[in-house]
């Protein structure tokens, strides 16, 4: 779907788990006191001037396959034409294009033969590579995709845009539930520890979160069947997945607030309806019976998926069943990545929303529906030829 200005407008805004605006973020280091700058010895993202005046943003799309549901995902780098109006338009680089490395030697002047900027080069390649690496821009999994790598310490903490007290809020439920089954499958209880116990179950954990590799833990590798080469990455997208969990319930309120308001057609309706032509007038309500379809179908996923992991979480906790929990972490990234496209989505629409009503309630007048319509069509990777075939 093409995206018009006003669109554009609402994407680049709308929420931090779509979107890092590097644009944004180094202008804000920019504009730091002297005094601050002193002690700031990171700076901007990347060395490459042009890549730390874009804007990343992440495209997932749903695929269907044979009755089955499956989702692509894709880093896209904008680049505005206007550095004092980033909404006039601009260019932009898909991070899966063949021609990437082309695109971006001629946008970002990137130069693997100029000795000088190699370094600077790959520098910047192995951050691109980390954020591409990742379903979402969520701040918490993007900080922790940066611990998994080690390159945490080489990022500005601007850009996770992530504060100590929300990383902890999210961090201790997800350990909590780590430490239980790392405990279950060792057979240590608490009231059984000794400090050497104690220290041998905080280092499996520590091993599990990091993510990085398996080394002092391949015994526990290969009593849950984990291949051992994709073990890391299985235990990131686990964390994830807790992450997730955690997530959803912090979102439920927001998202009964978006689903109250494209089903009442008070709010989810121009208030000027009756004003538009009859088929503009059959567009729009063909177009929010699919979002309300899509957005079902999103929920109905994100639980599914959430109770399959708490079930066989609890089977190998309460009744000492890792089975069902086997399986599952051999999908979890398969699960991650629908996760994560199923909650970015609703979350990008619940900030779309509160946006609007902070602009102007609930209720809003044909053109800024025509808007907003437009970016939730995007957000659920809906096209309006789908609408449309529905009318015919």
């Amino acid at each position: 779907m093409a995206m018009d200005r006003q669109t554009l407008n609402r994407t680049l805004d709308a929420g931090r788990t779509s979107t890092l605006n590097c644009f944004a973020t180094t202008a804000d280091i920019a504009a730091m006191s002297a005094e601050v700058r002193e002690h700031d010895e990171i700076g901007p993202l990347f060395r490459n001037k042009y890549l730390n005046n874009c804007i990343v943003l992440k495209i997932i799309a749903l695929v269907r396959e044979d009755r089955r549901r499956a989702y692509t995902t894709d880093t896209l780098l904008y680049f505005p034409y206007n550095a004092e109006n980033i909404y006039e338009g601009g260019d932009s680089v898909l991070f899966s294009d063949p021609k990437r490395e082309a695109m971006l030697r001629h946008k970002c002047g990137f130069d693997l033969n100029d000795p000088a900027q190699r370094d600077d080069i790959e520098h910047d390649n192995r951050l691109l590579e980390m954020i591409a690496d990742i379903p979402t821009l969520d701040p918490f999994l993007l900080r922790e995709k940066a611990m998994q790598m080690d390159v945490a310490g080489e990022i500005n903490p601007a850009y996770f845009n992530l504060t100590q007290e929300e990383w902890v809020t999210f961090q201790e439920p997800i350990r909590d539930k780590i430490d239980a089954l790392v405990r279950k499958a060792l057979g240590v209880t608490h009231s059984l520890e000794t400090s050497d116990i104690a220290d041998h179950v905080t280092n499996f954990l520590d091993k599990i979160w990091e993510a990085r590799d398996i080394e002092n833990i391949e015994a526990f590798v290969d009593a849950m069947d984990i291949s051992r080469d994709r073990a890391p990455e299985l235990f990131f997208a686990w964390k994830a997945i807790c992450y997730y969990q955690a997530q959803s319930r912090t979102l439920e309120p927001s998202l009964k607030r978006l689903f109250q308001w494209i089903g009442d057609p008070r709010t989810a309706l121009p208030i000027d309806l009756m004003t538009l032509r009859e088929e503009l007038r059959d567009q729009i309500d063909a177009e929010i019976t699919l979002l309300k379809q899509r957005m079902r179908e999103y929920y109905k996923e994100t639980k599914s998926i959430l109770d399959i992991y708490e079930d066989s979480y609890q089977q190998f906790i309460d009744k000492g069943n890792p089975e069902p929990f086997k399986r599952f972490l051999g999908d979890a990234q398969e699960q991650f990545l629908a996760l994560a496209a199923c909650l970015s989505a609703n979350a990008h629409a619940i900030n779309l929303l509160e946006d609007q009503v902070r602009r102007g309630g609930p209720q809003v007048y044909a053109v800024q529906h025509r808007e907003l319509l437009d970016c939730l069509l995007t957000i659920y990777g809906i096209d309006r030829a789908e609408a449309l075939a529905l009318i015919a």
